[in-house]
């Protein structure tokens, strides 16, 4: 079935679905077949040769084949000459609701256009002294679309034939096939039982019979000499207006906010801009932008396939949030948040997902494909102001939400969706800060309110980091145990550290916030361009390190806010701000999320410790502070290596462990279990090379860190026993190494250093929870170092990080082969194959080139860790090696355990107003180092101010900052 096919199927069961549960209507009366010229019998197009430019609509051209081919695949008229020109409408302050034509008024349209064409013809006739010009017959498709009667489907394909002899530059030919869709669509919306969708055929059918009269008003007006150079009539903006959120409210108690149009209706607009940084230019305008609001905090929610239930939790947060920030700030502040929620791909979302948009007036799939039918969408874009009740009973409603719906036609990642809310909406809106929120997670009431509250304090906070909580963690299960464990102590102790120092590494993209001058963009430089490279760059251009760097954009964004030039930017954890996500709940899921974070961070880690001296050479950070930065970095690459050595040392823990307490009781044992160890690491690098994680191996994985975790218990067991054991005799079966004396302080010291100070920390951060996931982390402490790590580092060559499917081609299809005689599409045809060969052997060279730096790092760090295995085993007794890392163990859990504190000591000072620390760099400061337009942007002197390229940079801080 084709795409066509597939539309008119998709249009028919939405109609009989809105038609369930309404009295059938009357049969509409036939058409009137004498009057339509599109029920007479086949027709002819002459040849225009004098009207064509940029090709020939001549016999032999393959638009029939093209007939089958996707609806979505509608090229736009493509000019190649450089213009300023834009496609699209540039009027700005026209009212979304038009008025629309009756349909008698639709049909003199059409007659007039083709009386004026028929003039137009016997003209250029008169003018070449001819009597007749040949016919060239319409492809047998358009015969038997005029043919086949009054119909979606050949009023859609006519559409599709329209824009493809734009595209062929032969426009005479496009305006009798315009004429042609618009009559048949008036008729067909006779027959429409859905009001609104009739309302929508109707608009669209005056769409296409304007476009028709500026085409042929272009070729009335343009010299037919100068035709072939000048530009077509620009293409105006697809968008209606309709009043789905009162139809979604209607039987029920309504919201408070009712009077205004913006209450009562959705705006529908088919975006065609292929780069989101031209949006604005091209004359799209946000409906939020329309009304000059001046948007505080924009928030977007980036969606894949999500279930419409982690969207309503996500949203209902969000409005909760809003809620509480109208009672800090005023009931009107909602007029200064925005959400922006960003569906990646439209094949992609979920049924239930726009079910419960339906449900809020915020989607309609019929509107959607009607109003988009010509347009080369990348884009649909829904605008609405809901109002989400706080209960069943719809007895009381959260504050309004502006919510913009952005359904992209295509699948491109996450980032590409962030690509969407930075370049298009925020460079239009310009708010002040920015909250970026993953579909699923849930953030508290007062969440954002902290978020935004904490760089309203201190106005060198360029990007803060929520904690990220797990959402209800079920305790019998390992894997979410493990990382609900994993997930607070993260917080408790590296996120505090990382904030005193003022540097955090990552600002989780699941529930973050920036201040927008912080990363916008100025004249092409700045922390987003190098956010988005992986966008626009090729693999190739990008090679295998920085393809893995980019896996974790969010750390690349994080570092180059920190070293920015001329910027003295810094990055805060608010504790309190706390959103639940949830997690994998399966080895197989945890494997092929790690595979991601551990590449990128891994790799984005090396990248901002080789490049540190950028904040030294280039930010514009105080003396002291650049100290405290390079202190912070030399402790980021300690523990860097000691990650890279991270599979040989635990080998080496529970080997010396093991020996010490089997060694002379049961040797058998002892060599059973170590060799099954090795075994099966081996057997973990076999399979993370030839074999993705998916059911067929997840029991294979199953049995492996069921074994791993056991081993971990045994040694974990011996440790403590050994601590406090009279009789226990610990053997080293090695002659000839020198033991190193432990004292009962030194043992003492690791267990308090290993597992008290993180207990400590945790309960003066008041997390008490952890008491019931601890073992469980434990347990799964081995597999997250063998089997995570192993298959991480045998997959480097894999960068689908947040490229769930990806779609090639833009919009609605690739460029099709132009008109032509047969030999010039055999040729066109030759040259496609020949491009198809090379870029298939291009991406075949990369591919090899990322294996083959896969295999040298993956063997690096094996051969590296059986080295240090072979040097500790053959020159270090068990007494010194097990002393040694007891001894690192304390180093870097004292350094984190005193961030955790100092942390908490700041964070009291703010709260009671101690000196320096409740307000940070002071405001009045702040401003006076903004640009001009900033600064009278967000006093509210500049309601519709946008900053260009070429104007001022962000936000500059104060030159003066107390103490983080």
């Amino acid at each position: 079935m084709s795409s066509n096919d597939d539309l008119a199927a998709r249009l028919k069961a939405l109609r009989e679905g809105n038609a369930q549960g309404t009295p059938t209507p009357s049969p509409a009366p036939p058409a009137q077949v004498s009057t339509l010229p599109y029920m007479q019998p086949p027709r002819s197009i002459q040849s225009q040769e004098s009207f064509e430019f940029g090709g020939a609509y001549i016999q032999g051209s393959p638009i029939s084949s093209d007939i089958e081919s996707s609806f979505n695949q509608v090229p736009l008229w493509r000019d190649t000459k450089d213009s300023n020109n834009s496609y699209l409408d540039e009027s700005l302050g026209t009212a979304d609701d038009e008025p629309i034509p009756a349909s008698s008024t639709l049909l003199n349209m059409a007659k007039k256009v083709e009386e004026r064409q028929q003039s137009f013809r016997q003209a250029t006739l008169m003018k070449k002294q001819s009597s007749v010009l040949p016919d060239l017959p319409l492809p047998s498709t358009v015969e038997e679309l005029l043919d086949g009667g009054v119909s979606y489907e050949g009023a859609f394909r006519l559409v599709q034939l329209a824009v493809q002899m734009e595209g062929d530059g032969n426009p005479a030919a496009a305006i009798q096939l315009y004429v042609d869709a618009g009559k048949m669509l008036v008729e067909v919306g006779k027959r429409e039982v859905d009001p609104l969708l009739r309302k929508g055929i109707q608009q669209k059918s005056h769409e296409l019979l304007q476009r028709a009269e500026e085409l042929d008003k272009w070729m009335a007006d343009v010299a037919e000499e100068a035709r072939l150079a000048a530009l077509p009539p620009a293409l105006r903006i697809a968008k209606t207006n309709v009043p789905l959120v009162e139809q979604a409210w209607k039987g029920r108690m309504p919201p408070p906010h009712v009077d205004a149009d913006e209450f009562r209706s959705m705006r529908y607009t088919a975006v065609a801009t292929k780069d989101p940084i031209q949006f604005t230019s091209d004359n799209y305008v946000l409906r939020v932008h329309q009304l000059q609001r001046r948007i505080k905090v924009f928030i977007t929610v980036t969606m894949y396939n999500e279930e419409g239930s982690e969207l309503k939790g996500t949203l209902t947060g969000l409005a909760k949030g809003l809620r509480y920030m109208c009672k800090e700030y005023g009931p009107d502040f909602w007029h200064e948040v925005a959400v922006a929620v960003v569906s990646d791909g439209r094949t992609k979302a979920s049924p239930t997902c726009l079910e419960y948009l339906k449900s809020l007036g915020s989607f309609d799939e019929e509107i959607m494909t009607v109003t988009s039918l010509g347009v080369d969408t990348q884009l649909h874009l829904f605008e609405s102001t809901v109002q989400l009740p706080e209960n069943e009973t719809f007895a009381s409603f959260y504050p309004p939400l502006q919510l913009i719906y952005a359904l992209k036609e295509h699948n491109g990642g996450k980032l590409n969706s962030h690509l969407w809310f930075f370049n298009a909406f925020a460079e239009q809106l310009n708010p002040k800060y920015t909250v970026l929120v993953d579909v699923g997670t849930i953030p508290a009431d007062s969440s954002v309110f902290r978020l935004v509250r904490s760089m309203e304090r201190n106005y060198q906070i360029g990007g803060v980091a929520g904690e990220i909580a797990v959402e209800q963690p079920n305790y019998f299960n390992p894997v979410v145990a493990a990382q609900h464990f994993e997930y607070k102590i993260s917080n408790i102790m590296d996120k505090s550290l990382e904030s005193v120092f003022g540097f955090i590494s990552v600002l989780p993209g699941a529930f973050s916030a920036y201040r927008y001058e912080a990363i916008r963009a100025v004249k092409g430089v700045g922390p987003l361009p190098e956010y988005f490279k992986s966008l626009t760059s090729t693999t190739k251009d990008l090679g295998p390190f920085q393809g893995n760097m980019y896996l974790a954009e969010d750390r690349i964004l994080c570092f180059e806010l920190l070293a920015r030039e001329g910027k003295m930017w810094t990055m805060h954890y608010v504790k309190d701000a706390i959103a639940r996500t949830d997690v994998p709940e399966t080895l197989v899921d945890l494997i092929k999320q790690r595979r991601r974070w551990l590449n990128g961070s891994f790799f984005a880690g090396l990248f901002a410790i080789g490049h540190f001296g950028r904040v030294w050479a280039n930010s514009a950070h105080s003396t002291a502070r650049k100290v405290v930065f390079t202190l912070q970095f030399v402790y980021l690459a300690l523990q860097n290596l000691l990650a890279w050595f991270l599979l040989s040392n635990l080998y080496l823990t529970f080997y010396f462990v093991l020996t010490l307490a089997l060694y002379a009781k049961a040797n058998a044992v002892l060599e059973v279990m170590l060799t099954l160890y090795l075994a099966i690491v081996g057997g973990l690098i076999v399979f993370a090379l030839g074999n993705k994680p998916e059911p067929r191996t997840a029991s294979f994985y199953f049995v492996c860190s069921l074994y791993l975790g056991l081993v971990m218990m045994l040694v974990s067991g011996l440790s403590f026993y050994g601590l406090f054991a009279t009789d226990m005799v610990a053997v080293d079966p090695r002659p000839g190494l020198h033991p190193c004396s432990v004292s009962k302080f030194e043992l003492a010291g690791g267990v308090v250093c290993s597992l008290g100070l993180i207990f400590l920390s945790a309960f003066l951060h008041g997390e008490f929870s952890i008491l019931f996931s601890f073992v469980q982390y434990f347990f799964m402490l081995p597999t997250f170092v063998n089997i995570l790590g192993i298959y991480a580092y045998s997959n480097l060559h894999d960068l689908s990080w947040g490229t769930k499917g990806l779609e090639s081609g833009g919009g609605h299809g690739p460029a099709k082969a132009g008109g032509g005689n047969v030999k010039d599409v055999v040729e066109q045809q030759k040259r496609l194959e020949a491009a198809r060969q090379k870029k298939a052997k291009e991406d075949q060279e990369v591919d090899d080139s990322f294996r083959a730096f896969r295999s040298t790092l993956l063997l690096s760090w094996l051969v590296s860790n059986g080295i240090w295995m072979y040097i500790i085993v053959v020159m270090v007794s068990s007494s010194c090696y097990l002393k040694g890392l007891s001894y690192v163990v304390a180093f870097f859990n004292i350094i984190r355990f005193l961030g955790a504190v100092i942390f908490l000591v700041l964070r009291i000072a703010r709260r009671f107003g101690i000196g320096c620390c409740t307000h940070g760099a002071t405001h009045d400061n702040f401003d006076r180092q903004l640009a001009p337009e900033w600064q009278a942007y967000h006093n509210g002197q500049a309601t519709r101010f946008r900053p260009q390229d070429g104007g001022g940079d962000a936000a500059t801080p104060a030159t003066h900052y107390h103490a983080v």
